[in-house]
């Protein structure tokens, strides 16, 4: 071993070399910078194309911000100042509307990344991205990662592959939020939930029912009613905020026929 190598060396390098396979475990540089292996597969990838020079770059002067539910984290039509690493926790994305009329685009949580088109081009943000639960996020000058895609390809290509990824999220949610009738749609929600979001079943969601509508496109009294029809028909279970799919291929029929 190089005798060069100090105990920061090695300490930065065990970070990178090892999986955090729990992210409730603290890496041994978490609370000052962001790890390469604090994200999964879809941030982690990204964040694994940056030498140790790049990534201090990136995380020099890096903020680490807690929310409590029901705070903003970003505000729809501010300016694209930070790339936002979500830590731990959930929150939501969404269109603000006319008549204080939300859509929610998608959920985000643990070691998702929050990327808009802002960071390259000066724009303002098109969403709002609103804490459901405790959250923690890591704040990166846009300005830093501007940088880093002008001098590293490899970063720059999976920057893009994470941008267009969540743009085409959220633009099949639209497009299938204005397309498909009201039984379609709050398939569709609850598909996502279980497939996508929880990877589980039975779930327990903190999403109220009005945000539930709110990604179905419709009022909360019509969500309801249709919930309740599931219900019924034996298609689901739920009771409080755990919500148990019975029936999977009858949902998916129901979403792809709209």
């Amino acid at each position: 071993m190089d005798q060069n190598i100090n105990s920061v060396d090695l300490k930065w390098l065990y970070n990178i070399d090892n999986q955090c396979n729990d992210l409730s475990t603290e890496c041994l540089e978490c609370d000052g910078h962001c790890c390469k292996t604090c994200f999964g597969a879809e941030g982690g990838r990204m964040f694994k194309t940056l030498s140790r020079e790049e990534l201090n770059i990136l995380t020099d002067n890096k903020r680490q911000v807690k929310f409590k539910p029901g705070e903003t984290v970003l505000k729809q039509n501010t300016g694209s100042s930070h790339l936002i690493c979500i830590r731990r926790g959930m929150a939501k994305l969404f269109v603000e509307g006319v008549r204080e009329k939300n859509l929610i685009l998608k959920i985000i949580k643990d070691s998702d990344i929050i990327i808009s088109g802002g960071v390259l081009t000066q724009s303002t943000r098109p969403f709002t991205v609103t804490a459901i639960s405790e959250l923690e996020c890591c704040f990166i000058s846009s300005e830093k990662v501007f940088d880093l895609l002008q001098t590293n390809t490899n970063f720059a290509i999976s920057f893009l592959e994470k941008y267009h990824q969540q743009f085409n999220q959220m633009f099949t949610a639209l497009v299938n939020m204005t397309q498909k009738y009201m039984p379609g749609r709050v398939a569709d929600t609850l598909l996502y939930l279980k497939n996508q979001v929880f990877y589980t079943n039975p779930f327990s969601s903190p999403l109220s029912r009005q945000e539930l509508s709110e990604m179905s496109s419709m009022t909360k009294e019509s969500f309801v009613r249709i919930l309740t029809e599931f219900k019924n028909s034996n298609l689901i279970r739920t009771e409080g905020r755990m919500l148990e799919i019975l029936n999977e291929e009858a949902l998916i029929e129901i979403s792809r026929n709209g």
